[in-house]
């Protein structure tokens, strides 16, 4: 007998373990109606967060990836974030509660989806603890369970 995978629709229904990947759901600030960019802030190092007082916080840079030698074009924000303020010694640990250092991780490694198992030792948090707060009722800054 052939198993299906389970329906989209069901999917908030079935109960996350700690193995089940999670990410940053950018669908859900949009659903919220909920600005990213400004949660973004809240999140940079203190030198850029004085750099950005006053700039357009939809500002799109050029990046050059330099294996391929390719342009594309990147949220600014999320470029200083990853390259500079993610790279800070303590940027996970220093952040204010658990939500906030498991959304700096996803952050950090451009939204890669990861278990609580893996987040564990990133947060410094034990993996079932890890999971009961990200599998609450409701999801908090768009962390929620990867889509199959």
């Amino acid at each position: 007998m052939a198993i299906l995978p389970p329906d989209p629709a069901l999917t908030r229904f079935i109960k996350p373990t700690l193995d089940t990947p999670f990410h940053i759901d950018h669908g859900w600030w949009e659903k919220h109606g909920l600005d990213y960019n400004i949660e973004l802030l809240s999140h940079l190092c203190p030198e850029h967060r004085a750099a950005y007082g006053g700039r357009p916080l939809m500002e799109v840079i050029d990046w050059v990836d330099w294996v391929t030698g390719g342009v594309k074009q990147v949220e600014g924000l999320q470029y200083v974030i990853k390259t500079h303020c993610s790279q800070q010694a303590g940027y996970i640990a220093q952040a204010a509660t658990l939500i906030k250092a498991i959304f700096r991780v996803f952050l950090s490694n451009d939204n890669q989806p990861l278990t609580p198992s893996q987040l564990s030792p990133l947060v410094s948090c034990p993996p079932e603890h890890i999971l009961r707060v990200l599998s609450g009722r409701q999801a908090r800054k768009g962390l929620r369970p990867l889509s199959p």
